[in-house]
């Protein structure tokens, strides 16, 4: 077809009294012209939502009364560099390259009251961090958890703890180490909130570090981000299984569900429990839990150990050890609730690997690309403020439209509520987000944004 006669357009006509045969025609639409304006328009309308989740949380005042990495009084300051990259990130920024994109978007700059950083820019200030920086930062983030959760009016949090290896395509990156899985990598440590979805604390370590390896500081600084009156409830995998970890627990008053590797031993008592101490899984159709009672060699008190089995299929192999079944065990120092009710909770903890895939799908973890060690670790910590920027902005505006009510994951959030066509006026030395008036989320977004606006700053 010639260029001057444009683009096709396709359509079907149904023929009737042809069995379902249709009839195509097709027709010529007119070339679309592209061309450049001075109005402030903008794709993130939506990111007006973000920055009120930042007021609310208290992102800007924890930072700029904590983090001193800055010698000069120009340019960006620390909380403005960390309130930036973490809307970019929330926005979909996955890498500092990307900060260009936002950095071009100038409604946003109006309303925001100042730009993005650019890469470069960004890449200087990361390389600026040391340890005493890392650390002042991941104070301030501690405020801000504490924030979080206050604003939320939770009187008892679900903690997930677990560890996931970043893959490095350099070998010399600091930090990276050769692991099991065959390539060099670094081993974050992660903490998240099982009910906003929020990272409420991240370490940065070696990759040849161990899953468990220092948990107990980590533990320390995870409960300092929850409000003293909240309610603790921990959940971990079989990496962190020890009776180091508990006794601390049990000395901070934490209810705690921990996963527990099968050695011999226990999986003796499992296989010793008679059929008739067995009840069926309240939420499974398969499976039968019980529970015993052990004490580790190395420790002097007996704990509730809760035990899964579920019968091999006919044509699976069978194992001399664990004979017809299938094992699964937990140690939970929880008295009050039957072990139908905690093999369901402790179940859920696989949510915490959604909250990995989240961040390295969406918010740019799949790849360390700084080469020192410290860099990277801010890098994680930024990484996690816009993921939490996401589940809070749901969480505090209501926001949750997934499956059966739950919350929307990033990329949905992003498409139906952040990416927003949007164009801003100034009238009267006042600016104005002017949406779309036929779009299909308007009220919600009104909603969630009057929500937001209703919640009060903290205080400094």
């Amino acid at each position: 077809m010639p260029p001057e006669q444009g683009n096709l357009d396709c359509s079907t006509v149904p023929v009737p009294g042809t069995g379902g045969t249709s009839e195509m025609s097709v027709r010529a639409t007119a070339e679309v012209a592209v061309a450049t304006t001075n109005r402030a328009v903008t794709a993130h309308g939506g990111a007006v939502l973000l920055r009120e989740t930042m007021r609310v949380v208290g992102v800007a005042d924890a930072v700029e009364g904590t983090v001193r990495l800055k010698q000069r009084a120009r340019g960006l300051s620390e909380a403005e560099f960390v309130m930036a990259i973490a809307e970019s990130v929330a926005l979909g920024a996955r890498c500092l390259d990307d900060l260009a994109v936002a950095r071009g978007d100038v409604a946003q700059a109006q309303l925001r009251g100042f730009a993005i950083p650019a890469p470069q820019t960004a890449g200087t200030w990361l390389r600026r961090f040391t340890l005493g920086h890392v650390r002042q930062l991941d104070k301030a983030l501690a405020q801000v958890q504490r924030n979080a959760f206050t604003a939320s009016g939770v009187g008892q949090v679900t903690l997930d703890f677990d560890s996931t290896y970043v893959f490095s395509r350099s070998t010399r990156r600091q930090g990276a180490d050769r692991t099991y899985k065959k390539g060099y990598a670094v081993h974050p440590l992660l903490c998240f909130d099982s009910a906003s979805g929020a990272a409420v604390h991240a370490r940065l370590r070696r990759g040849r570090a161990g899953a468990s390896t220092g948990m107990k500081t980590f533990l320390t600084e995870t409960l300092r981000r929850v409000p003293a009156d909240v309610e603790v409830r921990a959940r971990f995998d079989s990496g962190f299984y020890g009776n180091a970890l508990f006794a601390q627990m049990e000395t901070a008053g934490v209810t705690y569900l921990c996963g527990v590797p099968m050695i011999p031993a226990i999986l003796a008592a499992c296989t010793s429990i008679p059929d008739q101490c067995w009840l069926p899984c309240v939420d499974k159709e398969d499976g039968e839990v019980a529970e015993f009672g052990y004490r580790l060699r190395d420790g002097r008190r007996f704990r509730r150990y809760v035990v899964k089995r579920i019968a091999r299929r006919r044509g699976e192999q069978l194992t001399l050890d664990s004979g017809d079944y299938r094992y699964w065990v937990f140690v939970t120092n929880d008295h009050d609730h039957s072990v139908v009710e905690l093999e369901s909770e402790h179940r859920h903890k696989a949510d915490v690997e959604q909250g990995m895939r989240e961040l390295k799908s969406n918010f740019g973890l799949h790849a360390m690309r700084k080469h020192g060690f410290m860099a990277n670790w801010a890098w994680l910590l930024l990484v996690c403020v816009g993921h939490n920027l996401c589940c809070w902005t749901q969480q505090l505006g209501r926001l949750g439209g997934g499956r059966h009510g739950a919350d929307l994951k990033a990329k949905r959030l992003r498409y139906r509520y952040l990416t927003v066509a949007a164009m801003v006026v100034r009238s009267g030395r006042r600016l104005t987000l002017r949406l779309g008036a036929d779009y299909p989320f308007l009220n919600r977004f009104m909603a969630a944004l009057e929500r937001l606006r209703r919640q009060p700053t903290p205080a400094s």
